[in-house]
């Protein structure tokens, strides 16, 4: 009994210590499209700016705080990455603890958050420290606090449960579909459990009251700042714009949700490709589905009301995910991670299912199909792991081996030229110099710690929108700013970059009032790659 003792601590921590290992090489990425424009909106937010109305940007305010936190403990990119990483510990611990709960069951509580954690260490490098990464503290958090206001009855968890699911309004407004599936689960938990129609309809009451008091304190903020204006302007953007992805045909919509089923969407990593892709089997997703199925059998229970409650919630979540997904239309990896916390939770509860059905007591089969699920679990684990086993051993060589600075490990990736053009920037201006990309690299603002002449880091989604209110509107305060502040450099790309069909050259050039002033107050000089440079003639 005293070796049994110590063993289970000692496999805890190399367990731990694996799972660590498996998501270590995320601390080197580089910053994609969005870690840039969040990068470049935390700093302004650093330097006592406003979200939205000083730095522009399609979705909420509340990753943009969350990166000047990160970027205010140090102001690099690890720093970010660590944050986000230390962030997801704590969710994956949470995910553990919900699953102990509405389960009542230890033993789903560290596969669930295992599971969790495993999900997101393989996933791209231009998906991580995205809103969905944020929320799902919040998605879940909200549902353990919806499952035991039912349970206890309580109008004060109610409240919480609404208060921490209405802050997901503030990472993206769509995730209000995960505040409403939150919000139906209680209601009908507490249905099911024969509470009186007035005790029902009082815990409903505090879990809208805890949401509209959040969300109250938050637009409070904003009049008070005199921000207002800003979210009305982000509100028109999706009202003209939204969704940004082209129309899909009803089949075309369930193969892209489909993909989920096939390692979470994409491929692991995949800004380096001197990397092997390790991915067998979907890399374990196809296993997690079938755990989920399995911990149904043994959870659910249709006809007992807690637990036809606890799949309330968790299916309520993974389809409003899924409707998420589909209502942007651009069907991206990062947009699928709200899809985590209820799937791993499910998965964590076939782990316990078999778990339980290996007790010698049960009947021969039961137990051997209890072994069966266990063994179906332990592949899930070596898949998932699996996947990162390239990225560790790159890792490994580049930091270890070859002690490689993160900047030459930068430079081997596909944002390469956004180190270029910032090392220029930064060896041709001075601090106190400004400068103005219409282009879609954010990510030099937070290289060359330069300040934007403008309020926009990026010219994606407004600049393309021809004839356009959000158009017409931002492009009058772009050339606003520019010709208020005066940045040193004005910088366009060539098309194509950073993808393919981008068209900023013709996109500047259809708006005349800023082609213009740009013609005549700036002079060509030189190209950085995909970079054309342009230095104000008073320079």
């Amino acid at each position: 009994m005293k070796g049994l003792s110590l063993v289970r601590p000692i496999a805890a921590s190399v367990a731990v210590l694996v799972l660590a290992i498996l998501a270590a090489p995320q601390l080197v990425y580089p910053f994609g499209h969005d870690q840039g424009i969040y990068s470049a909106c935390g700093n302004v937010i650093r330097q006592g700016g406003v979200p939205i109305r000083d730095c522009f940007e399609s979705k909420g305010p509340g990753v943009m705080v969350l990166y000047a936190v990160a970027l205010s403990i140090h102001h690099s990119t690890v720093a970010v990455h660590a944050f986000t990483l230390i962030w997801q510990a704590l969710t994956a611990v949470l995910v553990g603890v919900t699953a102990r709960v509405i389960f009542n069951d230890g033993r789903a509580a560290f596969p669930a958050g295992a599971f969790y954690w495993l999900i997101y260490a393989g996933i791209n490098y231009w998906s991580m420290n995205q809103a969905e990464t944020f929320s799902n503290v919040f998605i879940t958090g909200s549902l353990l606090l919806g499952w035991l206001a039912a349970q206890r009855r309580s109008p004060g968890l109610a409240f919480g449960a609404g208060a921490v699911a209405g802050i997901l309004l503030w990472f993206k407004y769509t995730f209000g579909l995960q505040l409403a599936a939150v919000g139906l689960g209680l209601i009908v938990q507490a249905a099911l459990a024969r509470q009186a129609l007035r005790g029902v309809i009082r815990l409903g009451a505090a879990f809208a009251l805890g949401a509209v008091a959040l969300n109250a304190v938050v637009l409070g903020y904003f009049a008070v700042v005199g921000g207002l204006l800003a979210l009305v302007e982000q509100f028109n953007v999706f009202r003209e714009l939204f969704p940004l992805g082209p129309p899909r045909t009803f089949p075309e919509i369930v193969q892209y949700l489909w993909r989920f089923t096939d390692n979470g969407a994409d491929l692991t990593g995949d800004y380096k490709p001197t990397v092997v892709q390790w991915t067998f089997f979907g890399g374990g997703f196809p296993l997690l589905f079938a755990l989920a199925l399995v911990g149904a059998l043994r959870f659910a229970q249709p006809l007992n009301g807690e637990g036809s409650a606890r799949y309330v919630y968790l299916l309520g979540l993974f389809l409003a995910g899924l409707v998420v997904v589909a209502i942007q239309a651009k069907y991206v990896q990062y947009h699928f991670t709200i899809l985590h916390p209820p799937l791993a939770l499910m998965a964590g509860a076939g782990v316990a299912a078999a778990l339980g059905w290996l007790d010698r007591e049960r009947a021969a089969l039961v137990r051997a199909f209890g072994g069966l699920v266990l063994l179906g679990s332990a592949a899930a684990f070596v898949l998932l792991g699996l996947r990162m086993i390239p990225w560790v051993a790159d890792t490994y060589s580049n930091v270890i081996v070859q002690r490689k600075t993160l900047r030459e490990m930068h430079l081997e990736s596909r944002v390469a030229p956004q180190l270029y053009i910032a090392d220029y920037i930064v060896q041709h201006t001075t601090p106190e110099d400004m400068i103005s990309l219409f282009a879609d690299a954010p990510w030099v603002y937070m290289l060359t710690e330069r300040r934007n002449a403008t309020r926009f880091p990026f010219a994606d989604v407004w600049a393309p929108a021809h004839g356009s209110f959000t158009n017409e509107n931002f492009a009058r305060q772009f050339f606003e700013g520019v010709q208020r502040n005066r940045p040193k450099y004005f910088i366009l790309t060539e098309d194509n970059y950073p993808w393919l069909g981008v068209r900023h050259i013709d996109n500047y050039k259809r708006l005349t009032f800023l082609y213009d002033y740009v013609e005549a107050n700036y002079r060509y000089e030189v190209n950085i790659g995909p970079f054309i440079v342009f230095r104000r003639k008073d320079g």
